[in-house]
């Protein structure tokens, strides 16, 4: 498995495990991290053997957004788009990993550390993390696929508080407004994250994958161009291991072996 210098990439049962690795600043997602992950995002969708993600920072704070040490300097529009280019490469290559991903918010997700959360399938966070689009204290506009996220997750009047207001939200309000899936006490975090994670990579994930392509892409999409996803999904997905496996199990009544495959 590739070192790096601001992820520590593990693997369990599995499950791989990315943990963003620069607590002093409260992991920010710098240029070379973002390089980093993307790399690492592509190792993972091409190793078979490694069928979900698990994403955390260490520390106290999940992602504290982008890079403060450049905030000051007002960038050129050159400057803008290589930077936004390389930070909506990451976002395309997360959403993308078609194997399902689970964020482990265990401290403050800022800015585009909020948005790295909510590009996930899942987002379990401690009571102790904080959720905040910062961006509008920056006189700028929320970015990092926010704007196309919180509608989808928490309904447009909601999402014009969040982005207008730059409001902090707690975990127990993130869950009651659907902004996550679920929080949970700071010692039962990863513990729910990694039981997760175990319990989706026993499934059939090449399906999840399927599935999140189009999920992903459902607001977007009518029903006629859903409808034809689905007949091509079941062409290939019936021709799978996994599918063969399933009816297998179904006839000897016994719980399934998938193996993404």
């Amino acid at each position: 498995m590739a070192l790096y210098q601001n992820l520590i990439v593990e693997e369990e049962s599995n499950v791989v495990i990315l943990t963003l690795n620069n607590p002093e600043r409260r992991n920010p997602l710098t240029e070379e991290t973002k390089t980093e992950m993307i790399a690492a995002l592509k190792d993972i969708g091409n190793n078979a053997s490694q069928r979900s993600l698990v994403i955390t920072g260490k520390g106290k704070a999940f992602c504290a957004g982008g890079d403060l040490k450049k905030i000051g300097k007002i960038p050129t529009e050159k400057e803008i788009r290589q930077i936004m280019g390389k930070s909506q490469e990451l976002l395309k290559s997360l959403m993308g990993l078609e194997k399902p991903v689970i964020a482990a918010v265990n401290g403050d997700a800022y800015g585009m550390g909020c948005n790295l959360a909510l590009a996930s399938d899942f987002v379990l966070a401690s009571h102790q993390a904080r959720f905040c689009e910062v961006f509008i204290k920056l006189g700028i506009t929320p970015d990092f696929g926010a704007l196309y996220m919180l509608p989808r997750l928490v309904g447009l009047w909601k999402s014009k508080e969040l982005a207008y207001l730059g409001r902090v939200v707690e975990a127990k309000e993130a869950e009651r407004i659907g902004l996550i899936t679920r929080a949970l006490p700071p010692h039962e975090l990863m513990a729910e994250a990694m039981a997760l994670a175990k319990k989706l990579a026993q499934m059939p994930t090449q399906a999840i994958g399927r599935a999140k392509r189009i999920l992903n892409r459902a607001f977007q999409m009518t029903l006629d161009d859903v409808l034809e996803e689905e007949i091509k999904n079941q062409i290939h997905l019936t021709q799978t291991k996994d599918h063969a496996e399933g009816l297998k199990a179904l006839m000897e009544k016994r719980k399934p072996v998938f193996q993404g495959k």
